[in-house]
């Protein structure tokens, strides 16, 4: 009965109920012609993770160099610096360079993907297949854009959550 009455509330208030990304599966043909191009951008960022007991929130700069990766400079609440633009972080870079490139072939072996628009503002999903190495940390990722990728959220198998949010010009 509280299930009925909570959607006669969002109806009667003209309001609509977010579908879930999940709901959209897609290819990588319908990903790569949907999404705008990425070129490479500076930008402030806030990151908020949420862990069982706690929530930790940062930000600072983020960089964005097509072809090599991405950099989080932290400027609170400590100082760091954290670069995806070497092997070390292998795995992560490839992910992000894939993305902004449009070469979704690395993608597609270890990722389900799903899309949907409304309006201008796009959302990709990526979650992991299950015999791809990713499948043992990851639930999924989300990033939702407009002209620019606006939010990551990562959702790790182990209940912690990171949101992402970028404020470029």
């Amino acid at each position: 009965m509280f299930k009925y009455l909570t959607v006669f509330i969002f109806l009667f208030l003209g309001l609509t109920v977010q579908a879930d990304i999940f709901d959209y599966p897609s290819d990588t043909q319908t990903v790569v012609g949907s999404l705008p191009p990425f070129n490479s951008i500076s930008c402030k960022f806030t990151q908020e993770k949420v862990f069982p007991q706690r929530t930790l929130q940062s930000g600072g700069n983020f960089h964005f160099i097509k072809d090599r990766g991405v950099i989080f400079e932290t400027l609170y609440p400590v100082k760091t610096t954290t670069s995806y633009t070497s092997s070390g972080n292998k795995q992560i870079n490839e992910i992000i360079t894939a993305m902004a490139n449009k070469n979704y072939s690395a993608i597609n072996k270890n990722f389900e993907l799903f899309y949907h628009k409304d309006g201008d503002v796009w959302t990709v999903a990526l979650r992991p297949k299950t015999k791809s190495p990713a499948a043992q940390q990851l639930k999924n990722i989300i990033i939702i854009g407009e002209k620019n990728i606006n939010q990551i959220n990562i959702n790790p198998l182990n209940g912690t959550n990171t949101k992402i949010k970028f404020y470029c010009d």
